[in-house]
Formats: structure tokens, C-alpha cells, sequence
């Protein structure tokens, strides 16, 4: 990293408390920091502190940036691609899941990071792993077409919920720690009572899959999947209206679902030009919506929208493709992972517009 590049992100990271705040304003996103590794990134994640940019790529590590010091650690233990990863609430701990079937707990406080825990969570891919809002359990689920939750103290299984017919693509805790969400390759998701250990309804997002003729194959999937912060809606990012998939000739799509009716809300969809897929999504406390994508052409685009609209309200283009998005905690700057081996920190406002706190 140059100087200008370390200077940018010492203030990205370390502002004074008495400094002038910046106003956000997703219109005004920008890069300000960036992360480079040797392989395309598939994943990223931001502690809940801001003291870590972790990321997942073609390889089998990962790869940990302190944002204060700009130092990159490489954590070694997985024998496949990492694919999903979340913190604990102090950032202390991070959990991380791969295509190989293992959940790995790793330390990060210690300087160079071992697992301290592996769980051999699925047969097949292990898709996605989430922490319960109570800290005390993980969700994760794969290719086995199972969901299940274990005990963080121990790694103990606690529950296996099966009911998808197809591999099982992301899953989440519900804010209110008692249910969970999954969904399928087949856009199949399905809420699952803890206490009453069983599904109690179904969600359709089917508009979420596709058949690639060329290559007689069902398409789909969750890349991305995110309550609202008040738990009262569901976002899930992915593909629809398959043409040739692995050529990316398919459209990006993110639909909202009304957590308490279980209905469809919105389908978002980028301009028509744009071709691939929506790798993520996240809710912003402010109550806009933001999503990342990858274009078939290597590219990729930020889109943001506010709430009750039909369409983004604003579009950025990427050099590159995105394919993993996070917010950090302040609310103002976004986290993604690059096609092209980089990760990039944004800030959601203009650089040289400063309003008093």
C-alpha cells in the first residue's frame, strides 16, 4: 500500500472524536482504501468493532487486513474455497465456512491466528454459517440439504433441520433469536421454529432460480441474505431469468419479503445492460437498501434504494466485479470484495463535505 493509500485509510479508520462528521450520502460514494491479494476474492466480512477486513478467494486461506495498521495476516486451514464468514459482537472471534463442509473458529486476538475449533458441519459444501443474536449458537447449512445449528461453546449440535429438496444456499437468524430463515437453490426458503424444532411456513422466491439449457443445469440460489435491522423484512440477493448461467447471460435480482405475511415486496433489478449477478445486500440503519453485483463483462455496480420504491434510486459503477458486500458499524463506509483480487473500502458521502455532528 503507497502513502496516499495508507493515509486515506488512517482517516477511514481512525477519526478523532471532536472530528467534523461526514454526511451520508450513498449519491457521493467513493473509494478510499484498498486491499490487495493474489487470486479473485469470493467473500468478505468487517468485525463489528472496524478493526478487521477479512476476505475469502480462489484459494483455501484467508485473509485478514487490520484497518488501523493496514498489516495482512493469512489464516491457513481450509480445504476449499471460503464462502461465508461472521464475527462474534466484540470481534474477537470469527467463524468461517467452506466449500470442503467445515466450520473453523479462529482467535483474533492472537497474532497468528489457528483454529481453535473446526466443525465438520455438512457432506458437501458448507454454504454459510450466521451467529445467533444472543451469541451463544451458529446457523449453518450446505449441500447435504440440511440447516443446522450448533453450540458455539463447544461446537455441539444442537439441531438438523431437513425439508429442501436442493442444495441449501444461505440461512439466517430472525432478530428475535427464535426463528431462522434458509433458502434453496431452488429459491425455496423455509422459517424455522427453534422451539418447536420443525418449519412452520414456506417463503416463495422461485422467481430466484432458472434452467441454463446449454448446459442442462438448475440455476439459483441465495448469494446474499439479510434481516432488517427491526426484523420486520427479508432481502435476498441472487439471479433470475436464466439464459446461459455460466456465461453469466442471466439478470441480477434482490427481493424484499414481508417477514410477518411471508408476501413478496419488491424485485430490484439494475438496468437492463447489466447481466449477472446480485452477490449482496445490506440494510443500512438509515433505512435505504444497498446491493453490489458482478456483470458478465467482469464489472460490477453498487445500487441503492430507499425504502417503499420500486427502483434504485442510485447506481455506481465498479472497475470491477463485485462479489461480497459489508457494512461497516459506523454507516458510513462499505466493505466489498473484488473479482480482481482487491479489497475496497467505500465511504457513503463527499469527501470534501463536512457537516457539524
Amino acid at each position: 500500500m503507497n502513502a496516499k493509500q495508507k493515509n486515506k485509510t488512517e482517516v477511514l479508520i481512525a477519526p478523532k472524536p471532536d472530528s467534523a462528521y461526514y454526511a451520508i450520502d450513498p449519491t457521493k460514494t467513493h473509494e478510499v482504501a484498498q486491499f490487495k491479494h493474489s487470486f479473485p476474492l469470493t467473500s468478505c466480512r468487517v468485525d463489528p468493532t472496524g478493526r478487521y477486513f477479512v476476505a475469502g478467494a480462489q484459494d483455501l486461506d484467508i485473509q485478514v487486513w487490520d484497518l488501523a495498521t493496514q498489516a495482512q495476516r493469512t489464516l491457513k486451514g481450509h480445504t476449499s474455497w471460503v464462502r461465508s464468514f461472521d464475527f462474534s459482537s466484540d470481534g474477537n472471534t470469527l467463524f468461517s465456512a467452506c466449500w470442503g463442509g467445515d466450520i473453523k473458529v479462529w482467535n483474533m486476538t492472537e497474532a497468528e491466528p489457528k483454529p481453535t475449533m473446526t466443525i465438520p458441519a455438512h457432506k458437501g459444501s458448507a454454504r454459510w454459517v450466521r451467529v445467533s443474536p444472543d451469541q451463544t449458537k451458529l446457523v449453518t447449512c450446505g449441500n447435504d440439504l440440511l440447516v443446522k445449528v450448533w453450540k458455539i461453546e463447544d461446537g455441539s449440535l444442537l439441531h438438523t433441520f431437513s425439508g429442501h429438496e436442493r442444495h441449501v444456499y444461505a440461512a439466517d437468524f430472525h432478530p428475535d433469536g427464535q426463528h431462522l430463515v434458509s433458502q434453496d437453490l431452488m429459491g425455496v426458503m423455509k422459517v424455522w421454529d427453534l422451539k418447536a424444532d420443525k418449519a412452520v411456513r414456506s417463503i416463495d422466491a422461485s422467481v430466484m432460480t432458472g434452467y441454463d439449457k446449454k448446459f442442462a443445469a438448475d440455476m439459483g440460489g441465495a448469494r446474499d441474505l439479510q434481516f432488517s435491522p427491526d426484523g420486520s423484512e427479508l432481502a435476498s440477493a441472487g439471479i433470475t431469468k436464466v439464459v446461459n448461467s455460466f456465461a453469466g447471460v442471466q439478470d441480477p435480482i434482490i427481493m424484499l419479503f414481508d417477514w410477518k405475511t411471508g408476501k413478496e415486496t419488491a424485485q430490484l433489478k439494475p438496468e437492463k445492460t447489466f447481466q449477472g449477478i446480485a452477490w449482496g445486500v445490506r440494510f443500512h440503519p438509515d433505512g435505504f437498501l444497498i446491493g453490489a453485483g458482478a456483470d458478465r463483462s467482469g464489472k460490477g455496480e453498487l445500487w441503492f434504494r430507499k425504502p417503499g420504491e420500486a427502483e434504485f434510486f442510485h447506481t455506481m459503477k465498479l472497475a470491477k466485479a463485485a462479489r461480497g458486500l459489508d457494512l461497516f458499524s459506523d454507516g458510513r463506509h462499505l466493505a466489498i470484495a473484488h473479482a480482481d483480487g482487491t479489497a475496497r473500502v467505500y465511504r457513503m458521502s463527499a469527501a470534501a463535505e463536512k457537516t457539524k455532528v
